[in-house]
């Protein structure tokens, strides 16, 4: 049994352990770039692709940014202590769902998630979160890289 620890309000998710084949051969690179903060840079006029910081595929893009709880950008940790900041996305055509819905451990209440890779290098990017027809992804922002304008 799990202990679960509540951040910034929000109920703890599970990462699932990635099958062998996905695990640390796709890492993100450190770019030194802070998508959240180079998103807000630039006007709103300004719609910037953001991209797999490990292999460059497009993800998804500012104008998908969106709020969940109030909040665009959230700081949850898994049931093992790992912490993720992501931000919340309406879609997100470069990532793939893999694996089953689960509802257990979910960040957003009446949520169920799945695990969100990038489409071509299969990095673990985020989470796709779903409720009935509604549906979003909450993607890792330092897995992320903004394309210049």
């Amino acid at each position: 049994m799990f202990t679960i620890q509540p951040m910034n309000g929000l109920t703890c998710g599970l990462e699932p352990a990635l099958p062998l084949a996905l695990r640390g051969t796709a890492r993100a690179r450190d770019t030194g770039v802070d998508v959240a903060e180079r998103s807000r840079d630039h006007g709103p006029d300004v719609q910037r692709a953001l991209l797999c910081a490990a292999c460059r595929h497009q993800v998804t893009s500012d104008r998908e940014r969106m709020e969940m709880l109030d909040r665009h950008e959230h700081t949850c940790a898994n049931p093992h202590g790992i912490a993720f900041r992501i931000g919340c996305f309406r879609q997100a055509p470069g990532c793939m769902g893999i694996g089953p819905l689960d509802s257990a451990f979910s960040w957003f209440p009446g949520y169920s998630w799945q695990i969100a890779l990038c489409q071509r290098c299969r990095a673990h990017l985020g989470w796709i979160f779903r409720a009935g027809a509604d549906c979003f992804h909450g993607l890792i922002l330092d897995r992320l890289v903004a394309d210049p304008p």
